[in-house]
């Protein structure tokens, strides 16, 4: 849906106006769609820095990024600069015109949405979520943890992708369909049999691609939420077989924690003043959805055969303590 050199999106219940700028990885908005949900609109366009009011300095600054109550500036070196102000507005320019659109929109749909999310309230992970029977979980875990290579071998036992990389959660627990694509470095998606050569890479000089459109199966509606998985990869060397199965941890301070550090740039949290609010809702998210440990295989179809006997909807009940047991 386009009009007049304006481009519709709809994700993350948002209805997304970019000007000027395509955004293939955003799902196209329906004028059924918005009639049907009526949402918030997000406007995207290029503007001068020159014409952006000073920001005064903040406690959690950075020399590329200066915040303040509603208002979130980014310096992406050799990108462009991003303006991120009142919950409704990104706005952005290139550092110079041979900056490609593809590289613009990888730092505008990562650093950029995520800060709007933040600063419209929205508990933001930085994961992978799925769906299947209407019901969702999320996958965190460090860059190069395998997210996405796990999303896509999901996605093939009939998951549907729901948000990648950027997975915003409500105050009663549902999943919000978000970006609808998949990052694969050029290794795995040679093992899943796609053709590298055939895919967009996500930046210029990167041998990671992009899934998207028709190459991805997606969820459109909300999902409640039913496990959180923080995935690591299974030890070869271990000789304890419950070392390499799902484990839910039990302990409240370790849940805490593993929460707080896959939550999507603590530091805009903090210095946007949403951090009170952030702490509250990973609170109820760590009482009422159970987190567990994913200990992935490490090559793929290894990965796709474990994988097909898990039962991912259902986090494992915690295992009894020691003295529980002594009891």
């Amino acid at each position: 849906m386009s009009t007049s050199g304006s481009h519709h999106y709809h994700a993350f219940s948002l209805h997304w106006i970019s000007d000027g700028l395509p955004i293939p990885e955003l799902p196209e908005a329906q004028p059924s769609t918005l009639e049907a949900t009526p949402s918030a609109s997000i406007a995207i366009r290029e503007e001068d820095p020159q014409h952006w009011p000073e920001l005064a300095a903040g406690a959690h600054d950075t020399p590329f990024l200066q915040m303040g109550r509603g208002d979130l500036r980014l310096t992406v070196e050799g990108i462009g600069r991003f303006r991120i102000s009142n919950a409704e507005q990104i706005a952005w320019q290139k550092a110079e015109g041979t900056v490609s659109d593809q590289d613009l929109r990888t730092f505008l749909l990562g650093s950029a949405v995520g800060a709007l999310l933040i600063q419209r309230g929205m508990l933001v992970l930085h994961g992978n979520a799925l769906e299947r029977n209407g019901q969702a979980i999320v996958c965190m875990g460090h860059s190069g943890a395998g997210k996405s290579t796990l999303a896509y071998a999901l996605m093939q036992q009939g998951w549907r992708l729901l948000a990648d990389d950027l997975v915003a959660i409500t105050s009663d627990g549902q999943v919000l369909p978000g970006i609808p694509r998949i990052k694969l470095w050029h290794d795995a998606a040679k093992a899943f049999g796609l053709d590298p050569d055939a895919l967009p890479p996500i930046r210029q000089g990167m041998q990671k691609y992009l899934l998207l459109g028709e190459a991805i199966e997606r969820a459109v509606q909300p999902c409640p939420l039913k496990a959180l998985y923080l995935i690591r990869q299974q030890r070869q060397d271990s000789k304890d077989p419950d070392d390499n199965q799902i484990a839910r941890i039990g302990s409240q301070r370790q849940a805490a924690l593993c929460l707080r550090n896959q939550a999507f740039r603590p530091r805009f949290v903090r210095g946007l003043g949403q951090e009170g609010a952030n702490f509250i809702a990973l609170a109820r998210l760590q009482q009422e959805v159970p987190l567990a440990t994913l200990p992935t295989p490490r090559g793929i179809a290894e990965m796709q055969s474990w994988l097909q006997e898990q039962s991912l909807l259902s986090a494992p009940a915690v295992a009894p303590s020691a003295e529980a047991q002594a009891a």
